[in-house]
């Protein structure tokens, strides 16, 4: 799939008219008509709405616009780490984390590494714990952090290792203009009448299905909700707009401020351990060296 005709597809679908992209990009109009009646053809379905004055989007190109959007994400990410990776022989980790709050215990440590390994070239990727763990296992990263909590971080056949680095217990995020704030421990009773909350970058399965089994007081999975940004998901928590799923010890300080973090009252199901992926029998060193800091051995 042609990247420059993605990339073309999502300056129409935001500006809704070839002849301003065409005028943007100081091509012809009828060249990006042409870009994407070949991207139509070779996804062979009608991505546009062509009036007179005015381009829209179908049902299939909405549905579309999402993906074609994580497709020049990726692309140009992968571009980027080529041209900062430097060609001569220096050591290179490839590692991801999945959330705004485990990344500290990730920063932490390589930034431990580093001032061993001053050479030490990075590639730091965030994304799903799916997608983090297919990178782990099919070799495109070194290292990730991933989260047991409800169910394991690893299936029992995983040809990948799974390390625990940190344990602690998750707790309700409640804004401290609700009067449930002063409590110190919050009733499941009255965690069924309000949205809940979860942080994930991406769409993941896994964070969802660990959330429902670690929360029995949640009858319908209708009533957590996945927000794509920490600051968003702590906005809406902090002005008392939902409750949130939040890991105890991992929380910045300066969030105290707006917000309460409560554990569930009668509820011993809610320990998790964030842990470190990798590719058992590594011979890489600085690897070694690297799950040495996360495990401070």
């Amino acid at each position: 799939m042609d990247i420059n005709r993605l990339q073309t597809f999502l300056k129409v679908a935001q500006y809704g008219s070839f002849q301003k992209v065409s005028e943007q990009e100081y091509v012809s109009q009828r060249a990006v008509s042409k870009q994407m009646t070949q991207l139509e053809s070779e996804l062979n379905v009608t991505l546009f709405h062509r009036g007179k004055n005015q381009i829209s989007l179908t049902a299939q190109g909405h549905l579309f616009l999402s993906s074609a959007q994580d497709i020049v994400n990726n692309y140009l990410s992968a571009l980027t780490e080529l041209r900062q990776t430097d060609s001569q022989e220096k050591p290179l980790l490839r590692v991801g984390y999945f959330s705004a709050f485990e990344q500290q215990l990730l920063l932490k440590a390589l930034y431990t590494l580093k001032l061993n390994v001053p050479d030490l070239q990075l590639i730091v990727r965030q994304g799903s714990n799916e997608h983090l763990t297919q990178s782990v296992t099919n070799g495109a990263l070194d290292l990730a952090l991933s989260i047991s909590y409800g169910k394991p971080a690893l299936p029992d056949d995983s040809p990948i290792t799974a390390l625990p680095i940190y344990h602690n217990q998750m707790v309700m995020g409640v804004s401290r203009l609700n009067p449930l704030s002063r409590l110190t421990a919050l009733p499941q009773t009255n965690l069924t009448d309000r949205q809940m909350l979860y942080y994930s970058p991406e769409n993941s399965t896994f964070l969802l299905e660990s959330f429902l089994a670690s929360a029995p007081f949640i009858e319908n999975y209708e009533d957590i909700h996945r927000v794509s940004s920490a600051e968003q998901m702590h906005m809406l928590v902090a002005l008392d707009q939902a409750f949130a799923f939040y890991p105890k010890g991992l929380t910045p300080p300066d969030a105290d401020k707006n917000v309460a973090y409560l554990p569930i009252e009668n509820d011993t199901t809610q320990e998790y351990t964030i842990e470190t992926l990798y590719a058992p029998h590594t011979q890489n060193k600085v690897l070694k060296q690297l799950i040495g800091c996360l495990t401070g051995k």
